[in-house]
């Protein structure tokens, strides 16, 4: 049974790898992507103004200074993927402490 009350956003984390040759086949997928993990924000899907601000300070500790390398998606049903060079492997338990740590306030 769906719990309505889970109805946070969830982030998947993947590593992002170059695939093997591909410079033949520029229409090819040209990256591989792995699973890591999955953590949940403490953020319900509507409260946007939580989301942007808790993303504003993920931005600045993460994201800045890793430029290039990390990038996210966020879909409208709350689920963000965040897709991490694999050279940045080591971020990922930066990125769950991250989450760990930051619990909005209730408003």
């Amino acid at each position: 049974t769906m719990s309505t009350s889970e109805n946070v956003y969830r982030m998947l984390i993947l590593l992002e790898e170059p695939a093997p040759e591909s410079k033949e086949d520029t229409k090819k997928q040209n990256a591989t992507h792995e699973f890591v993990d999955e953590v949940t924000l403490p953020i319900q899907v509507d409260e946007m103004d939580l989301l942007n601000s808790w993303f504003d300070k993920f931005d600045e500790k993460i994201c800045i200074p890793n430029e290039g390398n990390i990038k996210y998606e966020i879909s409208s049903d709350g689920l963000i993927v965040l897709i991490l060079d694999k050279s940045i492997e080591h971020l990922v338990a930066d990125v769950k402490q991250f989450v760990e740590e930051n619990i909005p306030e209730e408003q």
